[in-house]
């Protein structure tokens, strides 16, 4: 087994890894990068549309079309209200007031802007990961790539390193730390029609939970709608995500209506076009008018020709993150109509972590989309600013943390028991045993299904018994490969572990939750209930199963202590936002 000591092991090299790398090694920590892809080059950064945000005070300062007027404060009220007065307060203001530092910084180490949108600077992943990677150049960090993380080591009441599994070796690989940050994304990979990179399969809140951190709002999960479902070679794409059109169902209608104008404002204007319009997607899904893919249809014959010429100049050639979409936008133009639907594409549960980015464990931190609370119940404000704030907190505690401490001792019994764990996909059974490949089909399938955009009591019951099947099969599964060395199934077995971890979380947190709220849509409690649910589900492991709580939001602002409808929370959630009534929270 190889091991390697640094005063602080950064797991992830996406966006909120790397700056987290950036201002441990600043701090003066010896630093660990550890990542599942290529360094700098693999996760949820490098292929975001993107925009990072900032308020417009900040933005105007720095030579930006925005409106000097506006306030980290101004902003911070606003996500309040988009997260349906779910967020933790605390994480929010930590947030809008350190979006500003980040944007500078980036834009002198060369990150590219497209263009401007309210509180917003259009770029794109890849330069925000280039400009981050420019950041790192030259500071003392050790980068592991084609690593997978398997466990968290703790011991003398904090967190002393991780296991993982060297990909191209196959040999087990020990980093002892001081102190820990995990920066490894979302579970995106846990659902059968995601946008997320391979990636993304919950390691990190798996890791977490079972050295026993504390996890929050886990049932909240955002999906993207208008993804692409066919042609086949661009599925997943989000390409008509960002261009205009109309949605048909397979009967040609349109069923994209809002009663109340402001509703509408709201979709056609803001990210809150996820939520409204994966919900009614899915619902035109369910009544049987959907296409042959389990999708509705995205269709741009309404757009003259001199108008699509000019989309044309924003995507020179028709070209969208390295995919040539020519052939098909010409169909589009003749009136060709696309299958899309949602998919899943943001988290806004997870690690539960406070201002400092610390998690439940002493020594162990989180930071970006694995952490949980910030945008409480619906994200809308950038993911983008959210990795560098919280990645720039992170490593400059976990560096903090890590001064005048000496390395703990690692008990030799935990190392056996994780790394006995670890190799048991080797072991040769009798009989037919299932399969990695299968497994992780079954359990996809039924996270879209049945933990997806649209749910239910029952629903959600019969997920939670699948879960448990499948948690038993994984325990009793062998590997078709049995060398050790580039096994893609063996790194995959550990990440199904994560992946149904998530996913029973989730499902478990969204049964406990008796009402609707923000992308949490539950078609029998079609209610907000801020009597009763204005409160965080926190969840841990316990000694035979998942404990659930109920917390208190972190919180200083009020919100109406009623139950309404969920559709009349939406409109009072967009007259807010227009300014045009009074609301607290």
């Amino acid at each position: 087994m190889q091991e390697l000591r640094n005063d602080v092991l950064v797991i992830g090299s996406g966006g909120a890894g790397l700056r987290a790398a950036i201002a441990a090694a600043s701090g003066g920590a010896s630093v660990t990068l550890i990542s599942k892809g290529p360094f700098g080059r693999s996760g949820a950064t490098i292929i975001a549309g993107a925009d990072i945000m900032a308020d417009g005070s900040t933005l105007a300062s720095l030579g930006y079309r925005d409106k000097p007027a506006d306030s980290p404060d101004d902003w911070a009220r606003d996500i309040l209200i988009e997260g349906f007065n779910l967020n933790d307060e605390n994480l929010v203001h930590t947030y809008v007031h350190g979006a500003g530092p980040r944007v500078r910084e980036l834009l002198e180490w060369g990150m590219q802007i497209r263009g401007t949108e309210e509180r917003a600077l259009i770029t794109t992943g890849v330069s925000i990961a280039a400009s981050l990677r420019r950041g790192l150049a030259g500071l003392p960090v050790t980068n592991l790539s084609g690593v997978t993380m398997v466990d968290l080591l703790t011991g003398e009441g904090r967190v002393l390193g991780a296991l993982g599994i060297d990909y191209e070796s196959g040999e087990l690989i020990l980093v002892r730390a001081k102190a820990v940050v995990l920066a490894t994304g979302g579970w995106h990979q846990a659902y059968s029609f995601n946008a997320g990179a391979d990636e993304l399969t919950g390691d990190g809140q798996g890791m977490a939970y079972r050295a026993g951190a504390e996890l929050v709002d886990m049932e909240m999960v955002t999906f993207a709608p208008n993804i692409l479902l066919g042609p086949p070679r661009y599925r997943g794409s989000l390409f008509f995500y960002i261009l205009p059109g109309k949605l048909l169902n397979r009967d040609g209608e349109e069923f994209m209506a809002w009663e109340d104008p402001k509703v509408a404002k709201l979709a056609a204007t803001t990210e809150w076009n996820k939520l409204l319009f994966s919900k009614a997607s899915m619902r035109e899904v369910r009544a049987g008018r959907g296409g042959p893919r389990g999708g509705v249809f995205f269709s741009m014959k309404h757009i003259p020709d001199n108008l699509f010429d000019r989309l044309d100049e924003s995507y020179p050639g028709w070209r969208f993150q390295g995919d040539d979409f020519s052939a098909l936008m010409e169909r589009m133009r003749e009136g060709y109509a696309v299958e899309v639907g949602p998919a899943a594409e943001y988290f806004e549960g997870g690690i539960r972590i406070n201002e400092r980015c610390e998690t439940s464990i002493p020594g162990l931190y989180a930071a970006g989309e694995c952490s949980g609370g910030l945008f409480g119940a619906n994200r809308v404000s950038a993911a983008t600013t959210e990795m560098v704030v919280e990645g720039e907190i992170a490593g400059r505690e976990a560096a903090k943390a890590s001064q005048d401490l000496d390395f703990f001792p690692i008990d030799p019994s935990k190392v056996e028991e994780i790394s006995a764990r670890t190799m048991q996909p080797f072991v040769s059974r009798n009989g037919e045993t299932p399969r990695v490949a299968e497994l992780r089909r079954h359990l996809c399938e039924l996270s879209y299904e049945q933990v997806g955009v649209l749910r239910d009591g029952h629903s959600l019951s019969m997920a939670l018994s699948e879960i448990e099947e499948i948690a038993s099969a994984l325990d009793g599964l062998s590997l078709v490969t049995m060398r050790r060395d580039h096994n893609r199934e063996w790194t995959e077995a550990m990440e199904l572990r994560n992946m149904l971890q998530c996913v029973e979380l989730s499902a478990h947190a969204a049964l406990t939750r008796e009402e609707s709220r923000g992308v949490h849509v539950r078609e029998d409690r079609p209610f907000v209930d801020n009597l009763e649910w204005r409160k965080h589900i926190v969840v841990q492991k316990g000694k035979d199963s998942p404990e659930f709580r109920t917390d208190h939001v972190v919180s200083d602002s009020a919100c109406p202590p009623e139950k309404i409808s969920y559709e009349d929370a939406i409109v009072r959630a967009a007259e807010a936002l227009a300014g045009e009534v009074e609301e607290d929270g």
